[in-house]
């Protein structure tokens, strides 16, 4: 389990811990806690490709009550971690309206509460897959 602090970036701050603590793969069954700022995949306009991926479409809000889990996939390549995150926020300075879609980036108001459940086995990689939008989909091998 770990906190993340105010004022923290909220990938930084997951990244820092897995390094710090040896973590290269697992899932977490949830997260809990606030953002003073959030991107999540979002719009209000017309797409071209309405069930496709919109990862370069972001939603922006302010001051939200989060709940979410995930994936945290190895990149065997770098050595680093492929988080995964969906979300559901709560904004709560307007009537605690609510919306849930991917997570791309935040900053940690007051904190975040995060389970990380480690995997050791099998190896947990996202692998290009070119019969879905050339998506990193998460794989086991």
């Amino acid at each position: 389990m770990v906190r993340f602090e105010h004022g923290k970036d909220f990938m930084e701050e997951l990244k820092e811990f897995c390094r710090s603590n040896g973590v290269k793969q697992g899932y977490v069954p949830f997260f809990q806690g606030d953002f003073s700022e959030i991107f999540i995949v979002g719009s209000c306009g017309k797409s071209d490709d309405p069930a496709g991926p919109m990862l370069e479409s972001k939603a922006y809000f302010e001051n939200v009550e989060t709940f979410g889990c995930g994936t945290i996939a190895h990149d065997p390549e770098n050595g680093s971690i492929l988080p995964h995150f969906h979300i559901s926020i709560g904004r709560r300075l307007n009537s605690a309206s609510a919306s849930t879609s991917h997570f791309i980036s935040g900053t940690v108001q007051f904190l975040i509460e995060l389970v990380i459940v480690e995997v050791l086995s099998p190896s947990i990689v996202r692998l290009t897959d070119e019969s879905v939008y050339s998506l990193k989909l998460l794989d086991f091998i």
